[in-house]
Formats: C-alpha cells, sequence, structure tokens
C-alpha cells in the first residue's frame, strides 16, 4: 500500500490541474464560508461532495455543489464539530502535559500526542467516508475512518504527510493557500479513500483512456 500512496499522490495532482477552475472556486467559497462562520459546515460539506465525485471519477458541476450545500445541514455541522474540536482537544493534552515537571506527566503527554497522530490520520477520511456511503451515518463514518486508519497506517500516514507538505508549500506561497489550497485538500482526501476502497474492489479504477 505504500507504493499506492505515491500513485494517489500523482492522480491528485492531475485532478487539481484539470478541475482548475473548479478548484478556485470552491476554495474562495471555502474562505468566504468559514470567515462567516455560519456557512462554514455547508461550504465545506459541499466541496467535499465534488472532490468525492471527482475521485470516484464522476461528472462534476456547480449544481452538486449547492445541492450539497443545502443537504445534511444538522449531520453536516455535527462533522465539522468533530473535525475541528476533536484534534484541538487533544492537543490540549498535550499541552498540559508537556508543561508539567514530572516525568510520569511527560510520558502522557507523549502518549496524547500519538492519539493525535492518530486522529489525524483517521479525520482525513471523516468528509469522504460520508459521501462515499449511499446513506450518510456519522456513527459508520467514525468506525469506517478509524479502521482504515488502524488497519493501513503507513499509506495513511504517508497520504497525511502529503497533504501537509502541500500546506506548508501553499503558506510558503501564499496565493495558493487562498486559491487552491481548501479544494486540493479535500481532493486529496476523497482520493486517499478510494486508493484504498479500490484494492477492496469498492471504488472504481481510474478510466482506461484508449489510443
Amino acid at each position: 500500500m505504500a507504493s499506492k500512496a505515491f500513485i494517489v499522490m500523482g492522480r491528485i495532482l492531475k485532478a487539481g490541474y484539470e478541475e482548475l477552475f473548479f478548484c478556485v472556486f470552491m476554495s474562495i467559497a471555502w474562505w468566504i464560508g468559514t470567515i462567516l462562520i455560519l456557512p462554514a459546515a455547508p461550504v465545506t460539506l459541499a466541496m467535499h461532495k465534488i472532490a468525492n465525485r471527482i475521485a470516484n471519477y464522476k461528472r462534476v458541476d456547480r449544481g452538486f455543489y449547492w445541492e450539497a450545500f443545502w443537504q445534511y445541514k444538522g449531520r453536516g455541522w455535527l462533522l465539522y464539530l468533530v473535525h475541528l474540536l476533536l484534534p484541538a482537544t487533544i492537543w490540549l493534552n498535550v499541552w498540559f502535559y508537556s508543561q508539567g515537571g514530572a516525568s510520569w506527566m511527560r510520558i502522557i503527554g507523549i502518549a496524547w500526542l500519538w492519539i493525535l497522530l492518530l486522529v489525524l490520520m483517521l479525520l482525513q477520511y471523516l468528509f469522504p467516508l460520508f459521501w462515499q456511503q449511499d446513506e450518510p451515518d456519522l456513527k459508520l463514518v467514525i468506525r469506517n475512518a478509524f479502521l482504515l486508519a488502524v488497519r493501513h497506517p503507513l499509506y495513511t500516514l504517508l497520504m497525511l504527510l502529503f497533504q501537509i507538505v502541500w500546506l506548508v508549500l501553499s503558506l510558503a506561497l501564499t496565493l495558493p493557500i487562498i486559491l487552491l489550497t481548501p479544494a486540493v485538500m479535500a481532493i486529496g482526501a476523497n482520493f486517499a479513500l478510494t486508493g484504498i476502497l479500490q484494492e477492496m474492489d469498492l471504488a472504481p479504477q481510474p478510466p482506461v483512456i484508449t489510443k
């Protein structure tokens, strides 16, 4: 699965290039929604809907985006808050125990740091799994995200590192963080999911281009 991760990374970059203008639209919409707060969850959910269709090699247009924007508002906000608050809460535990002078507190702090890594690994599957299901179910989403992260740790870690590298490069270059990064990271998370599911024959393989 490690080699599959690098193949999937190439697919992400290719998809981002092919859907460049859609990525710009979704990224700007995501930033506006996040700044305004109230649309934050809907724009995130809608962006992942499009990203999931791209990762499953389905047609995309803005009709699918706006349809997803108005769907599942309650469950969308629950998923968004889990995505936001869970790592923040764990990081607070890491910070608290790392400040302690006693060695046992530092050991607990290191344990929480490993938990944070696991949580970051599984979080990248949450929104993609939400749309991959025929009928979104939050309990099933969280359960399956945990199982995928645990059963495919190296693959999941490599995909997480890809996301982190992309984020760091975007911050360094400034402009991509606004115009591309939210959408490309959503596409990356969805391709990460379908990359695993393809090995289980649960997601379509890339279309074969015949000359």
